[in-house]
Formats: C-alpha cells, structure tokens, sequence
C-alpha cells in the first residue's frame, strides 16, 4: 500500500487528484510554466499513468457497487427499486473505463510523437 493510500480515503484522495488535475490546467493556461516541449511530454506521460488505472477503478467501483446491492445493503433515496440505478451506474463505468482506455491510447500516442521535439535553436 502506498504511503497516500494509508493516509487518505479514497474519497480524499478522488479530490485531490481533482484539485491536481485543476491546478495543472491553472499552471499551463497559455503556455504558463511551461518551459518547452520536455514538460509537455513529462505531463503527458503522467496523465498516460493516470489514464491505465482509470479502467481499473471503475470496474472496482462497480463491483463494490453490485456486491453491496445483492448483499441488499443499497436503497433508493425515494423509496424505489435500485436495481435500475445500480446497472446505470455500472454501465456508465463500464463506459468511462472504456474511454479512458481511449483516452489512454491517445495519450500513448501524444508522447510517442512528441518524443522527436526538442526547443529550436
């Protein structure tokens, strides 16, 4: 276990890498800190780690979700059925795993082709 995870609850740390992922956008706006084509291989690179353990997540997510549902542990808060909602919201999970997937790919891709840039002379 790393050392965030016995410190913070996951619910803690979805927020923080939240804030990160603002702060980053804060930092670049324009070209901000951005010093040259290294630094946007090195954030692509890290968010290429973020992305693979996206799909991950979101099936844990899930299957905690269904494990709690048939262990009759979730309600509605009006009173209903929640079948429904748990499969929306594991078919939406599913969904985001799959895009990150993509989204990953993508990233991938973005910093195998900025491998070749270097600051002009």
């Amino acid at each position: 276990m790393t050392e965030l995870a016995s410190t913070m609850t996951p619910s803690e740390l979805a927020s923080q890498a939240a804030r990160a992922i603002r702060a980053l956008n804060e930092l670049t706006h324009g070209g901000g800190e951005l010093t040259g084509p290294g630094d946007v291989r090195d954030i692509v690179a890290s968010l290429e780690l973020v992305g693979q353990g996206l799909p991950q997540l979101c099936e844990q997510l899930a299957r905690f979700l269904v494990i709690k549902h048939e262990d009759g542990q979730l309600a509605h808060d009006c009173g209903l059925d929640p079948d429904d909602s748990v499969t929306d919201v594991i078919e939406a999970l599913a969904a985001a795993g799959q895009a990150a997937d993509m989204m990953t790919a993508a990233l991938s891709e973005a910093r195998g082709a900025s491998a070749t840039l270097i600051p002009s002379r």
